[in-house]
């Protein structure tokens, strides 16, 4: 039924007009011939790049038109001719993923003699899509990061204010926007970040899609990155590269962290192209490789005065790329590439380590790429495409070593849940490497139809294809036990509080935990992971409708079909979206010069894995049953004495056996299962804009964009749904059901300005500017897990259904103001060239909230009397909650604002150019807060429905608040709430460094080496 009602969109929009697509690793050319302001049919326009085998020559249909469809990106020498005419050259470029317009009016004449005019604007202003083009050219000359996400934080739009930092894209979750690296889908499978194949100099350029996507692409509600590589070409060329940092080369910040010691560290890079085959077979290469030992430092326990323990770390890592580019005959084109990483680390850690025995001593990282891709001319008017992509990517050896709870259990301390001790986290030899794997294919044709009187049509449809694979056997630690310890007896055990963890006098980890304090959770597994697969099969039907001189329309509809089983083979999802996209241009003189633009889309998201597509599985994902710690009060020992304190206890009440200590669990499969067939998120969206040539050498567009979100992924528990029995467990316990649910809200707007201008052709002005607001109740992923469920109105309703559990505000990816200035400036001298560059970035804080977890069972009345929530009925009724004391968002970090300066120098010697490349970020060393701390005891429990808690002042003790405050529930903030508290670890430009709480210090870098 779903596929009838597609195929009636699609005969509908055949009978109007479409939206136009694009592939992931061409562009396109188009244009119109003239004579006296009148089409012109018959004139022939050939074009020529360095990127392109051959020549290719096309003939204006009766609308003077002309169209290059499937065309490599770069720059194009257009000639028009016909006969008793000037021929006319123009020169163009051609983006990624994007379409380039040359226009050309002719002239009579009788003498042989041709025109040459430069190009039109960047075709960021021929379309309604929102998007930034970022040629290789132009990260090398500005001084940011050369990988794939520093091209992407240049463009509007674009945030770091996902979970961890992690790139998000026009208010989308961080995990859900698509990067392709020469049509490969190189997203990682369950966090959705882009992984590293790619080698910096050998990248052409990116592609960054914001708003008004093509219906060409789906499976996304963020954006749409692409990036291409080289291509080798009709003469040789390649480059070698050294690229020198040094972690103490950045300033020491605010927090006054242990300096590391100098050392310079090298990446060595190497490109070569060229053919094998004049304009017929062209290769190119790369390679990349580093070898870094680094200083890192444990975390610091509170109040500890100490000084930080060193430990070393190293990260070995070799990178490769293989491509050839070949012409079948003139009309067939194939292009394969290949690129793998070899990556090893030792003493890998998660979180911060406190002590050195919860390191990874080892793990290897190994991640891969293959495509190919056919184009074809069939007629002129008929062009054909073919890609097929995957990529691998495993974990080796990553965790610790299988062995006794008492060994081989990490710890996480709760008041700070990033501070972990104990044994490694996961497990590298319990069952085989973990896969996270991904294919994905394309077939597409594309028409070109002239009409008299109602223009000409370009019109593509095709076929996508697209699935990932995980497949992991979810160890948590060595022993499949985890402990977890508190500051204070959360659970009403025996009233006692417990030691934040300490420094000993030799260094050692101290930590303690007494009855209430800690819990023991066991994850076993059950049932061996299978390996799951979530697929999402498409159709994509395009037009783009150049209607007249003022008038062109894209209308476009995608149709998607997810289906997924998990890793015990259970299908888990089965359903279809259908995703108008609408789009119109109007052109108010007829020239280019000012054209309006608005559009209507719909993206829907594919099947999330991991958490949400896979969670109900029993084979792979642990188990879980949780103990809370009875026995006699266990300060300020080892973390072996805590562990074996710990254990002997549990060991005594009879283990797993035990029941007066358990406080809640589920088997796998059994407590969380699936409500039906999970059904894909989706975003609808509106923009409206303007965008002006300026005259040859630059452009500025503004658009509005208003994105709403529907159908989350959310988690449901209560009395109807009910209870099952548990046999691991031994008992009923609560059923959890993953489904989809609009009880959450989530919109995102924004402004956006965008342009460039190229003056007195040595001087480069370019940048952009967000204003946006995003705003909901719903965070929906994890910096460690990726995308997750959220509960909703039937999430243990009884308990967690009040006003400030899940308020509408401001959500931590929301950032009002960003901004991108760049100018670059060309001297030529007699010694060689230079250019000089400045960026100056500037990001307005994130919000943060006052929130404090607490216990909506059980809280102090009014009067001063103990009060219990009435259980109704549920086998285990949840003991923590969120409550958000503030309102959602109410607190901002500190604006962020660098100044970053480059110089590149390049000397030519013969046909070899060598050159230098400095750098300094941040330069004027600003220091402001990117993340703090908000850490919140709950000093006496309240009740969330009916009471608001009283603040007691930071820094008191829990006694003295208690006196102050004789009834009602009493918070206390962290001594450091609302500071910056992780100092930088080395560079956070280097493996293993993290900028921590504050931005980059000034931090220099440099490069050099010779291309040619």
């Amino acid at each position: 039924m779903k596929l009838n009602r597609f195929l009636a969109v699609v005969l509908a929009l055949l009978a109007a007009v479409g939206a136009y697509a694009q592939s992931q690793t061409t562009g396109a050319l188009t244009g119109t011939v003239t004579l006296g302001g009148s089409p012109l049919p018959g004139a022939t326009v050939t074009i020529s790049s360095p990127q392109l085998q051959g020549t290719r020559t096309e003939v204006t249909d009766t609308n003077g038109a002309y169209r290059f469809a499937n065309i490599a990106p770069g720059d194009y020498t257009v000639r028009f001719e016909m006969e008793s005419m000037q021929a006319v050259t123009r020169t163009v470029k051609v983006s990624l993923t994007s379409t380039s317009r040359a226009d050309a009016e002719m002239r009579l004449s009788q003498v042989a003699e041709s025109i040459t005019v430069t190009a039109s604007a960047p075709a960021v202003v021929e379309t309604t899509e929102i998007q930034t083009n970022i040629t290789q050219n132009l990260v090398e000359a500005l001084p940011v990061n050369r990988t794939l996400l520093g091209a992407v934080n240049l463009a509007p739009g674009v945030t770091n204010n996902g979970p961890g930092g992690n790139t998000a894209i026009s208010g989308g979750f961080a995990y859900d926007s698509t990067y392709y690296v020469d049509g490969a889908v190189v997203n990682e499978v369950l966090r959705g970040q882009p992984q590293n194949l790619f080698i910096e100099d050998a990248v052409q350029e990116t592609t960054i899609q914001t708003g008004a996507i093509s219906a060409e692409y789906g499976r996304f509600t963020g954006g749409v990155v692409t990036a291409v590589s080289k291509s080798g070409g009709n003469e040789f060329s390649g480059s070698l590269r050294d690229s020198i940092n040094n972690a103490a080369w950045t300033a020491q910040g605010e927090l006054k962290e242990a300096r590391p010691d100098s050392k310079l560290v090298h990446t060595y890079e190497g490109t070569l192209g060229g053919y094998i085959l004049r304009d017929r077979l062209w290769f190119f290469t790369a390679g990349r490789y580093f070898d870094f030992a680094t200083q890192r430092f444990l975390g610091v326990t509170v109040g500890s005065k100490e000084a930080p323990i060193p430990y070393g770390a190293t990260e070995t890592e070799t990178r490769m790329e293989f491509k050839l580019t070949g012409q079948i005959t003139p009309r067939h084109t194939l292009v394969g590439s290949y690129f793998d990483i070899d990556r090893d680390q030792t003493n890998n850690n998660q979180g911060t380590p406190l002590e050195l025995s919860y390191l990874d001593p080892e793990r290897s990282l190994p991640n891969s790429f293959k495509t190919i891709n056919y184009n074809g001319v069939i007629t002129n008017n008929l062009l054909i495409e073919g890609l097929y992509a995957k990529q691998d990517f495993s974990f080796v050896n990553a965790g610790g070593v299988a062995g006794p709870p008492e060994v081989a259990t990490n710890i996480r301390f709760q008041n700070n849940s990033d501070f972990r001790g104990g044994g490694t986290a996961f497990c590298g030899n319990c069952s085989g490497p973990e896969e996270r794997n991904n294919a994905n294919g394309k077939a597409k044709a594309n028409y070109f139809l002239s009409t008299k009187g109602l223009g000409s049509h370009n019109i593509a449809g095709g076929y996508e294809y697209y699935e990932d694979m995980l497949k992991s056997d979810n160890h948590q630690s060595g022993s499949d036990y985890t402990v977890f310890t508190y500051a204070q007896d959360l659970y009403g055990v025996s009233g006692l509080t417990a030691n934040d963890p300490k420094r000993g006098p030799n260094g050692e980890l101290l930590a303690s935990a007494v009855p209430g304090s800690a819990l023991i959770i066991w994850f076993p597994i059950v049932q061996a992971a299978q390996g799951n697969s979530f697929k999402t099969q498409s159709l994509f039907l395009n037009d783009k409708w150049d209607m007249n001189e003022h008038f062109s329309f894209n209308l476009g509809v995608r149709y998607d079909q997810n289906k997924g089983k998990d890793n015990a083979g259970a299908k888990v999802a089965d359903d279809s979206n259908i995703s108008p996209r609408i789009g119109a241009i109007y052109d108010f003189f007829g020239n280019g010069r000012l054209r309006a633009n608005a559009s209507y889309s719909v993206y829907a998201s594919k099947i999330a894995n991991g958490n949400v597509g896979d969670a109900a599985s029993p084979a792979g994902q642990p188990s879980y049953l949780y103990w809370v710690y009875g026995g006699d009060p266990l300060t300020d020992v080892t973390t072996p004495v805590l562990l074996k304190g710990l254990f002997d206890w549990f060991n005594s009440v009879g283990g797993t056996n035990n029941k007066d200590w358990l406080a809640g669990g589920g088997t796998a499969g059994i407590q969380t299962q699936i409500k039906g067939q999970l059904q894909s998120p989706s975003v609808r969206e509106y923009n409206v804009g303007l965008g002006s040539q300026i005259g040859s050498n630059g452009f500025v567009r503004v658009d509005y964009q208003d994105r709403e979100w529907s159908n989350f992924y959310a988690a449901e528990a209560s009395t109807e749904i009910g209870t099952v029995f548990d046999p691991l467990a031994g008992a009923d316990v609560d059923l959890n059901l993953i489904t989809n649910s609009d009880d959450f809200t989530r919109r995102y707007k924004a402004f956006l300005v965008q342009g460039s201008y190229r003056l007195f052709n040595r001087l480069n002005l370019g940048g952009n500017y967000t204003y946006s607001t995003l705003r909901g109740n719903i965070e929906g992923e994890s910096a460690g897990a990726g995308p997750g469920t959220s509960g909703g109105n039937n999430y243990f309703p009884e308990y967690t259904n009040y006003e400030r559990n899940r308020p509408i505000g401001y959500l931590a990816a929301d950032q009002r103001h960003k901004v991108r200035a760049y100018a670059t400036y060309d001297l030529p001298t007699p010694i060689g060239s230079f250019n000089f560059s400045v960026l100056q970035r500037y990001d307005s804080g994130t919000p943060y909230s006052l929130t404090a977890t607490i216990n909506p069972r059980t809280f102090q009345k009014a009067d001063g009397t103990i009060g219990t929530r009435p259980n109704p009925g549920y086998a285990f009724a949840p003991t923590t909650a969120t409550y958000y004391i503030s309102d959602r968002g109410a607190f901002r970090t500190d604006n962020i604002s660098a100044t970053d300066f480059g110089l590149n120098y390049n000397l030519p010697i013969s046909r070899a150019n060598l050159f230098f490349q400095g750098e300094v970020l941040n330069a004027f060393n600003r220091q402001g807060a990117t993340s703090v701390n908000t850490s919140v005891t709950v000093v006496r429990q309240w009740d969330p429905f009916t009471m608001t808690p009283q603040e007691c002042p930071a820094g008191t003790t829990s006694a003295k608040c208690l006196s102050m405050f004789p009834t009602g529930g009493i918070y206390r903030k962290g001594t450091s709430w609302g500071t910056p508290t992780t100092p930088t670890t080395g560079s956070s430009l280097l493996p293993g460094g993290t900028a921590g709480s504050l931005q980059l210090p000034r931090t220099y870098r440099f490069s050099f080496g010779v291309k040619f």
